[in-house]
Order: C-alpha cells, then structure tokens, then sequence
C-alpha cells in the first residue's frame, strides 16, 4: 500500500509564494463551481482546502486514500466529514454530488479513465469535475515520486470525453511570467531535473526552497488574500503538446441525460 504522506502539502511545511499561489488559485477557480452545492474532494490530502470549499457549498466531504493524511487533517479540521477512499472505487451511491475534484492528484492513480468513470457515477446528471496538474511539457517539469503518468491536454480532453464530460481544458501559470529571480533560478531548476537532483519527498523539497527564498510563509488554510488570483487562459483540446503554461485544468460537465 503505497503512503503518500512523503509527496503531498502538509499543514505547517514552509511554501514558497508560487506554491502558495497555485495553491489558491485551484481552490479558488474550484469555489466559482460550486453554488451552494454537495461537494467531494477526492485526494483531499491533509485537508486544507476544505475550509474554503465548505464556504462556497451545502456540504463537503473530503477523501484521500493514505490514512496518516486523513488523520492530520481531522487534527487541524475536528469538524470536517472526512473518507478513506480509493478514486477507483469510490464509496458513495449513485449521483450524490453537484460537483467533485480531483486536484493535483490524477497523476497517482493507476486507472485514470475508471476514476473518471467514478466520478460520473457519483455525480449527478449536469454535475462538474475538475482535475488539475502540473503540465509535463513545461521546462523544468520533474515527475512527482508514485506518479502513474501526466496528460497532456488532449490526453486530459480523451479521458474527459471517453468517460462521457463536456470538456474544457485551461492552462495556468505563464511559464514566461517569471520574477527576476526565477529568472536567475530557471536554469539551476533545469539543471537539477536533467540529473535527478531534486528532493523526493516534499519536507526535503521545503529545506530547500528555504535556502533559495530564504524564510517561507507555512502552509495552512486556504483562504482569500492569501495570494492573487488569474483566470486560466482556455487552451485547444485537440493540442497534445503546450508548453506555454505550468499547470493544467480541465472542467468536465455530466451529460444531463
């Protein structure tokens, strides 16, 4: 049983104001889904979003598949309803949900296409998906440990449509809107990729962002004001290769009938 406590955002780990950034900015186009709906979160993780998709729905259910994950979460998040659950099979009747996520977490799932499927099922008829991921054609993508394998946004829009969504694929994050100091960092990035340098497991990941930013904010709660948000810029479907952005979004509609 695979633990993925080493590869997820945990509360307290120090985060860099990308990080922090693309944090917000899933949760918050997550939140412009929702309007007072029956939300599920699948690959919750240690639950930080939760507080801020609670604000914009009836109800909330977060689930994740590593218990130590769930545990953590239920220690900052006393009240959440929180499930152990594998995307694959997920324990819920049929068309219960008005909206699930999955967000930054596709790429660990082994069937991609039978959680989709999944989500379907769950969903009620009309109800939305969304998935989000770092794009693998971006510069300095390096694959997360356990990953299964990332989409690109014509592979995103097959899966979408082969488990019977309305698509839309959106790219995030400008890989040319750099400060001046990525500027200075892009090509160590690159470098550390190319020869397997990075750090597996996020804790390691932070001690270093220590020493290139300096002192780091933590992560904690997601709430506004926390960092700015853009809209994501819509992208052709049919592409398969986009390297202009970091992160991918897609937002799947069920068939109504």
């Amino acid at each position: 049983m695979t633990d993925f406590t080493t590869v997820t955002e945990t509360w307290g780990l120090p985060a860099s104001p990308e990080q922090l950034t693309m944090q917000y900015a899933r949760y918050r186009m997550a939140a412009g889904l929702m309007d007072g709906g029956t939300v599920l979160e699948v690959g919750c993780g240690a639950g930080m979003g939760l507080p801020y998709l609670e604000a914009h729905a009836r109800t909330i259910v977060g689930g994740d598949y590593t218990m130590s994950l769930l545990q953590e979460a239920r220690r900052n998040l006393p009240d959440a309803n929180l499930v152990r659950m594998d995307a694959q099979r997920l324990p819920f009747r049929d068309h219960v949900f008005d909206v699930v996520l999955m967000l930054e977490m596709i790429y660990y799932v082994a069937d991609k296409r039978a959680a989709l499927d999944e989500c379907r099922r769950v969903l009620k008829p009309g109800g939305k998906l969304m998935v989000c991921l770092p794009n693998r054609d971006r510069p300095d993508f390096n694959p997360s440990p356990f990953s299964t394998g990332y989409p690109n946004p014509g592979e995103i829009a097959d899966l979408f449509g082969k488990s019977g969504f309305d698509v839309h694929v959106y790219g995030g994050f400008p890989v040319e809107s750099e400060s001046s100091r990525d500027r200075i960092l892009q090509p160590l990035r690159e470098v550390a990729v190319r020869y397997r340098l990075i750090p597996r497991s996020m804790r390691a990941k932070a001690m270093l962002k220590r020493i290139l930013y300096g002192r780091l904010p933590p992560l904690g709660a997601v709430h506004d004001g926390m960092a700015d948000y853009s809209e994501p810029v819509e992208l052709d479907p049919s592409s398969r290769s986009d390297a202009r952005y970091k992160n991918l979004y897609a937002v799947g509609s069920s068939s109504v009938s």
